[in-house]
């Protein structure tokens, strides 16, 4: 399948795009061909598999971190 764009009509409230419903069908279709067809591997850092953080510092320094090792720069 190709992917599907949703349309989102030429000017804001020109009822010209898709509605909300078909709009988040197209999502849903994109998705599921993504997950269903191995193209999509989430870049998942062990270190989230621990607790949730409990302070905005902590989720920053974590983030950081995941994206340092998922791009090999610094954050």
């Amino acid at each position: 399948m190709a992917q599907q764009e949703i349309n989102v009509g030429a000017t804001a409230n020109d009822r010209q795009g898709d509605s909300l419903r078909a709009a988040f069908q197209k999502v849903n279709d994109n998705f599921s061909e993504l997950y269903n067809n191995g193209s999509y591997t989430p870049a998942v850092n062990d270190d989230w598999t621990s607790p949730i953080p409990t302070t905005v510092a902590e989720a920053i320094d974590r983030l950081a971190a995941a994206i340092k090792a998922e791009t090999g720069t610094g954050a």
